[in-house]
């Protein structure tokens, strides 16, 4: 029987299916405990979530190119993303992956969509604020982009930082 349900775009379910054969890969990866999760056909296509971002994490980032762009594949598992043990290294906030769908993708950088202090907005050359305090960019896709510095015209991923150097998991 065939499931008519609207659970997924088929785009893609396609694109993440071809991506990880080209890759020969039928797992992906928690980028951040490291658990294999098992890569299914249909949706929930894991459980956790795949996400795309322009710089590579690690080593289980996929390379796929994204309207001519490189991005990198990427997955967190379903214990990471609710498990709130994951913390910002400056302002010991959790990070928290609970609002976000299983089983599907975003073509974001989910750890870079929601900047939780000053120091996760800061320039990556100079370290001078992109924003002030209060001030928030209008999409979650938006910390995502290549954007120039005010202060010293570098233009980088600013709001896309290390994983390692932004978070810790406490035990």
């Amino acid at each position: 029987m065939e499931d008519e349900g609207n659970h997924g775009n088929d785009e893609t379910r396609c694109f993440i299916l071809s991506t990880l054969a080209a890759n020969q890969q039928n797992r992906a990866a928690c980028l951040l405990c490291g658990t294999l999760m098992a890569v299914f056909d249909r949706y929930p296509l894991v459980d956790g979530s795949f996400f795309l971002t322009p710089k590579k994490h690690s080593a289980a980032c996929l390379p796929t190119k994204v309207e001519g762009k490189t991005q990198f594949l990427s997955a967190v598992c379903m214990g990471c993303m609710d498990n709130k043990r994951t913390m910002c290294r400056f302002c010991r906030t959790p990070w928290d992956g609970s609002s976000l769908v299983l089983g599907t993708m975003y073509s974001y950088d989910i750890f870079a969509a929601v900047p939780c202090c000053q120091e996760r907005s800061k320039c990556n050359s100079c370290k001078k604020p992109l924003l002030s305090t209060f001030q928030r960019l209008n999409f979650y896709s938006d910390y995502s982009q290549d954007v120039a510095c005010p202060h010293c015209g570098v233009s980088d991923h600013h709001f896309i930082k290390s994983l390692a150097s932004t978070y810790q998991m406490q035990p």
